[in-house]
């Protein structure tokens, strides 16, 4: 019987150039409670001024309180199986979602004022396409380790942030009941404002400071019903991982749902999340010099806004990794946001992807054109050709477990067999006797199915082993 080996170069393949790599999100070298502090850095005010007295929410627009000399928090959520719900979801001001390794999108929360955060977490690491969202704002980036592109990019402006892994249970705390519910360890960390404002004390960093409108806030003309466009947005990140926004007439918000379907609650009061503005920002991808985290260019693209049940195209540019979001409508005038709590997904097109957005009246709505891939992106083609070998690999794995398995229980089966038809024939009118032996009969005629049609599927599909050329016959040199 021949045995068939893991084709380990199709999943590197697909992993490293599909879908980037396995999710390492999810590997956090050390917890909070096993770190230590390091020497505190100086940290630099890589954003422009805001005008004087600024004292609406920069996040929102919202005059709701008094944001004057307040810097925002960036927490970084971790989103992997068994991170939901997360605290702090509902709260936050605005949510930012992108993919930035592996097959599930990660997720950064900005708070306007880290005396209102409750509590918020599971913190996860941080990534430098965050980052790109939070520095402009000159918020506190908060998450517990980080990759070496967000590290690069935090060292080279100088910028402090407060991670985990370094400043330790200052800053962190761990719920003990998540875990004896049966959450992993890294799935429990939590922070809080109070424990933001001590870590970033223990480094001499101030949480007072300037801060940056996200966005230019304004009124917007009111959504009439039969104008309504935009009512359901889903967002495909990946096949694991389909997310959807969809319009409450009622609320005038969009709810967002998880990707199995369910509504994204907060873990802290169970409240859903919503949003008076919802972004898709179109950003071409590719891979990274490691080979599995995403490549964005960040400099603009074209995208998607939606409001009050409405949608319309729209285009973004950003100078730079400290230049905040410049938005414009599509007569290429500033484009207006409408106060109030906004989701923006950074969405890079690639093959796996997919945006669809319905009307009121349940039609599909025409979006622009996906973004180009970058120079180290993977084309469709090439994508969906890995794939296949790769399920294809995994089908052939799949066929000789089938056999081996089959073939191990055949044993017993014609020893069952053998006992049925003994007892059958010392009481051959046993009607029970014989269905027992009947019954171990078809049991064997299963297993040897289960052989041969896997035999065979193994006989059609499996690599053929490439012939060595036989070199070609010369004529002796004449003497």
């Amino acid at each position: 019987m021949r045995k068939l080996q893991a084709w380990g170069g199709a999943a590197a393949l697909l992993a490293a150039l599909l879908l980037g790599g396995c999710a390492r999100q999810d590997t956090v070298t050390a917890t909070p409670e096993q770190a230590a502090t390091p020497t505190p850095e100086v940290t630099a005010e890589p954003t422009p001024e805001p005008a004087a007295g600024l004292s609406t929410n920069p996040l929102t627009g919202l005059d709701d309180a008094d944001y004057t000399g307040k810097r925002p928090v960036a927490v970084m959520l971790r989103t992997l199986d068994g991170a939901q719900p997360q605290w702090g979801i509902a709260s936050a001001d605005v949510l930012i979602e992108g993919v930035t390794e592996g097959n599930t999108a990660g997720l950064m929360a900005l708070f306007a004022d880290v005396d209102r955060i409750s509590k918020v977490g599971p913190v996860g690491p941080g990534r430098d396409l965050f980052l790109q969202a939070a520095l402009p704002l000159n918020a506190m980036p908060v998450s517990i380790d980080k990759n070496i592109y967000a590290a690069n990019l935090l060292n080279t402006l100088a910028y402090q942030d407060l991670d985990g892994y370094h400043v330790g249970k200052t800053a962190f705390a761990f719920d003990q009941g998540r875990q004896d519910a049966g959450y992993r360890e890294e799935n429990c960390w939590y922070t809080t404002g109070e424990l933001i404002r001590s870590g970033a004390a223990s480094y001499g960093t101030a949480l007072e400071g300037s801060n940056t409108p996200l966005f230019r806030f304004g009124t917007r003309p009111e959504v009439a019903p039969e104008n309504r466009s935009g009512m359901s947005l889903t967002v495909t990140f990946s096949k694991s991982d389909s997310e959807q926004l969809n319009y409450n007439t009622g609320t005038g918000l969009y709810e967002k749902l998880n990707a199995d379907g369910s509504p994204m609650t907060d873990a802290d009061n169970g409240q859903q999340a919503a949003f008076t503005n919802v972004f898709v920002l179109y950003a071409s991808s590719g891979i990274k010099d490691d080979g599995y985290t995403r490549q964005y260019d960040m400099t603009g693209g074209t995208g998607l806004y939606l409001h009050g049940g409405a949608w319309e195209q729209i285009s973004w540019s950003k100078e730079d990794a400290t230049g905040p979001f410049s938005l414009t409508a599509a007569d290429g005038t500033p484009l207006t946001v409408a106060p109030g709590k906004s989701f923006i997904a950074i969405w890079g097109g690639y093959y796996g992807q997919a945006l669809r957005l319905t009307a009121a009246d349940g039609s599909e709505q025409t979006l622009p054109e996906k973004p180009a891939l970058l120079a180290s992106g993977v084309t469709d083609e090439a994508a969906a050709a890995a794939e296949a070998a790769l399920s294809n690999a995994q089908k052939l794995i799949d066929a000789q477990a089938a056999i081996d398995q089959a073939n191990a229980d055949l044993a017993e089966a014609q020893t069952a067999l053998q006992d049925a038809q003994t007892a059958l024939d010392a009481d051959s009118e046993n009607a029970d006797l014989l269905a027992a032996r009947d019954a171990a009969q078809a049991k064997i005629d299963e297993l040897n199915q289960t052989i041969a049609d896997n035999q065979a599927y193994l006989d059609a599909n499996a690599p053929q082993p490439e012939e060595t050329p036989v070199p070609e016959e010369t004529e002796a040199p004449a003497e």
